[in-house]
This record gives C-alpha cells, structure tokens and sequence, in this order.
C-alpha cells in the first residue's frame, strides 16, 4: 500500500463485500468503494483534471466523502475539505487561496457555495452531492452510474501532495497544510498499531472529516485494516451517538473532550446497551482528570487511549490505558514511526523536567508545507524539523505532558505563565463550568491573565472569589486579573477552545482600559 488511492484496491480484493461506511440504512462495501471510485475517477479524467489539480470538497460525513476521496487519490489531484460552518466570505478566501478545478458541494451547502464562487477569476466547476432536489448541476450520482469499473494510470507517487488540510485556525488565520500519501499513511499505521484500530472493529466517524481529527484520525486507520465505519453527520446530537453504538455494535469510537462531557449524562442516565464499545480514542485538547475518571466510572469496561497531534506534524504520541496509572497526567510516548524531541529556544534538547518546545521530524510525519505560502514555511519547518509551536516536559521513563500552547504562553513582569496550569485550578471552583485562561496587554507587566469562564449556577464567582480561591495554591504574578462572564466559549469544529476568538472579544470591550493593580476588579 503506497498510496491513499490503494486502500479501496486492496480492500476490494481483502473483503470484497465487507461494508466499508455506512450512513444509517445507505452502505456502500470495499467492491462498491473501489467501482465507484474508479467510474469516478475515469469521468474526472475526461473532464481534465489531472495530477496536482486540487478538488474540493463541501459535505458532512457521509460515505460520498470517501468515495470522491479514494477517487481523488487515485488521479494523484490533491483533496481540499472545507469546513461546512464556514461563511460564504471565508469560503471564498479559502477557495480563491487553493484555485480548485471542481468543487463537490451537498445539498444544504450548494447554495453557500455559488455565493463564495461567484466573481472568482477562476471559479471551481460546482458539482452536487447528496441533493435531495434538483439542483441543475451535474451530480455525483450521474458521475457514478456507469463507465469502466476500473482504472488505469500512471503511478501516483507516495511523496506527492495527497490533501490540503485547512487548519481550524485558533490563534489566527487558517493556513493550507499540505499532507502527502506516504505520510497519510504513516498516520494511519501508527493509530492501527498503537491505538489498536483492528480488522473486525466497527469505527464511529463522530468528528468531522473536513478536519484531519475525522480524516486522519478515524476514517483512514479504519480503512487502511479493512474495518467499517458508520458516519453522524451535522450536529453533535448525543443521544443518536450513543444510540448508533448500540444498534451497529461500534467497537471503537473517538471523541474530544467536550463530547465526551455531553455524552456523559445521557450515559449515566443508563438504558442503552454499550457493551460492544471496546476502544475509546480520545485527543485534539487537554481532558480535566475528573471528566476522564467519571468517564471510565461510567463506560468500565472500555480501554481509553489519548492520542496527541497537530495537523501540521501528525500524530506524534499515544497514552496507552496500562500507562496511564503510571503517568496519570502525561499525554503520552512518542508513538514508534515518528521523531520528536523537545528543545529549547536554541534547538537543543531540554533537561529531564524542563520545559521546551515540541518538534518533528519532517521525514518520519507531517506537512510537505503550507499551500502558497513559503515564508510560513520557512518559519515553521527549520533545519528539517516542524515546530509544533506546543511546550511539553518529558520524565524519566520518556513520556510526556503538554504545558501548554507557545502562542499562549504569558509573559508578566517577566515570568512564564502557562494558562493550562491556572485553568485547572479554576475548574475545580464549584461555580465554574468551563474556563479558557489567556494573557491581555498590560502597561506595567506587559501582559496580565484573564480568564473566560461558563458559570455553574446563576450566581457566578467574582473576580474577587476567584483571585482569594487561586491565592496560596498560586504564585500572585499568576492570579486573574480581568474575567470575561460568557455563556458558552467559542469552539472550532472539533472542539478547541478558540482562544483567539476571546482575545479579539476582550480587546473589543476593554480597549483603552487599563486595569488598577492595586484593586483588580471583575470585569464581567
């Protein structure tokens, strides 16, 4: 297998008729994933597109997204998922940025894509899919019907650009990361191996495939080994998540963080048989310790396993469940097809216990670069490493634990502060749902902290309370100094908190305000 366009190849002669992906009721099996995809793959020919053309792709998790995904891989032209909560105008940046030749769009997100391509000086041709109406252009459908079942060309070289990922853009400006088959491919292995993602298993896709949280992470592990997927598309709805574990028998499922803590209720709540679950992966952001003991409480017979890793440099670590006892609070062992390390502002490594800055080699996984954008490339692929841009310390025994983001990290009055270690000391507040820590522009100290917080009850802390519960378990330098009072944090699509986004929204309230440092007030 060299190529992402191989695993339907091999998987229609392995099981043949084995289902694939499923959505509800409509199944499509490894023969009908590879037919398909090579109909496909051959009207694409004939329509021009070619090596290096890039194809993009508008849809929630349905099986159409694999097969326009293996067909795409098959002509060696490069996949663009797009996130489906995009805005027309942000749609038109990202479509204008990567020039696609076609744009597979589904139905309730047609119309969103006619207003991003109109005006473009080199529009995609639009393409429908999954339209429960007319929609007057050609459908993926018709594309499928009939044609050769199979398809001759030329190799597909495993080094060539297989997707451009979008990243989910927490701290700015999404940028176009450029994956290629062999590393694909690398990821999928590593989750199979170290995250147990065997043949018999059946895969929960509940993250989205426009991100590589759903792509690399789910789809492509389950069917590099030949196991089968059913899709949740749209909403996050817990209750048919869980309700789909127990009418397909899932074994294996991944879920952030933040669904896992919606999930939970309606787990506790009891009534749905869950015995087939085996394997839980979960990753994408830091896991409270208390959310992930009440879920092995409630969920005892499932192995959960963490996985660690960026869009740009791929999966770099695991914790497995025997080492979790152990290492409570790592987030895992660099997983066995990946180098990493952990180095300081100079590039060499870090003592036992310091903190440093997570880097990958860029031939063992991760991004050929950024789409069109060789400066940011430069600055983030140096000397043959990616710099993850995460700060981490190792122990002894070669494990290791995220601190925290670089782009976050505070500065006052000279002294590192990693927001993660304030957050988990707020959560642990009774008043407290959800926090987000980050640092503000400050006169005297350069920057402050400030933190974001969901209430628990209709009568939220103080900032005073908040200050008085952190004090003596805290350095001062580290306490609160502003709050932001929200009712939910923003979160991208897979359920990062947005810290840019409450940045940008504490500048909007409090620009031109200074804070008084002798009376820190709330600033709610």
């Amino acid at each position: 297998m060299y190529t992402i366009g191989d695993i339907s190849r091999m998987n229609a002669c392995r099981c043949p008729e084995k289902v694939a992906i499923r959505l509800a009721d409509h199944a499509l099996t490894y023969r009908d994933l590879d037919t398909l995809s090579n109909r496909l793959a051959n009207r694409l020919r004939g329509q021009g597109v070619t090596h290096g053309d890039r194809v993009a792709l508008l849809a929630f998790n349905c099986p159409e997204f694999a097969l326009v995904a293996q067909a795409v891989a098959k002509l060696g032209a490069i996949l663009v998922p797009v996130n489906v909560r995009l805005a027309a105008r942000e749609m038109r940046d990202l479509i204008a940025h990567c020039t696609p030749r076609l744009l597979f769009a589904e139905g309730p997100f047609i119309s969103e894509a006619r207003i991003a391509c109109a005006g473009l000086a080199a529009p995609p041709a639009l393409v429908s899919l999954r339209a429960s109406a007319p929609t007057g252009l050609p459908d993926l459908r018709e594309l499928t019907q009939d044609g050769p079942d199979a398809f001759d060309a030329p190799p597909v070289d495993p080094k060539s650009c297989a997707a451009i990922m979008y990243t989910s853009g927490t701290t700015g400006r999404a940028k176009g990361v450029m994956i290629s088959h062999e590393k694909y491919l690398r990821i999928f292995t590593a989750f199979g191996i170290e995250m147990e993602v065997r043949e018999p298993d059946v895969v929960q896709l509940a993250v989205p495939l426009f991100h590589n949280g759903g792509f690399a992470s789910v789809l492509g592990p389950a069917l590099m080994v030949g196991a089968s997927v059913v899709c949740h598309r749209g909403a996050f709805d817990p209750r048919a998540v869980l309700e789909d574990i127990a009418r397909h028998r899932i074994t294996l499922t991944h879920w952030v963080p933040t669904m896992l803590s919606i999930l939970l209720p309606v787990v506790e709540s009891g009534g749905l048989d869950l015995s087939s679950l085996r394997v839980v992966h979960y990753g994408a952001m830091p896991i409270a310790a208390e959310l992930l003991a009440r879920a092995r409480r409630a969920l005892p017979h499932v192995s959960f396993f963490q996985g660690y890793g960026t869009t740009d440099a791929g999966l770099i670590a695991c914790l497995r469940p025997e080492h979790a006892g152990d290492h409570p609070r790592a987030t895992g062992r660099p997983v066995f097809n990946t180098l990493s390390r952990i180095v300081d502002d100079a590039g060499r490594d870090v003592a036992e216990g310091e903190a440093g800055e997570v880097i990958v080699h860029a031939d063992t996984s991760g991004m050929m670069g950024y789409w069109a954008d060789p400066a940011a490339t430069r600055a983030a692929i140096r000397d043959g490493w990616i710099h993850t841009g995460d700060i981490a310390r190792r122990d002894q025994d070669g494990f290791f634990t995220l601190v925290e983001r670089m782009n976050f990290l505070i500065i006052s009055g000279g002294e590192n502060i990693f927001p993660r270690e304030v957050e988990d000391l707020l959560i642990a507040h009774p008043g407290i749902a959800e926090v987000a820590v980050f640092g503000v522009k400050d006169e005297t100290f350069g920057e402050v902290v400030c933190a974001a917080l969901v209430p628990a009850s209709t009568v939220p802390p103080t900032l005073e309370e908040l200050r008085a519960w952190c004090d003596g378990r805290l350095a001062r330098y580290k306490l609160p100094r502003h709050m932001l009072m929200l009712p939910a944090l923003p979160r991208t699509a897979l359920g990062k908190i947005a810290k840019g986004e409450l940045m940008e929204l504490f500048r909007r309230q409090h620009a031109g305000i200074t804070p008084d440092h002798a009376a820190p007030r709330a600033d709610a």
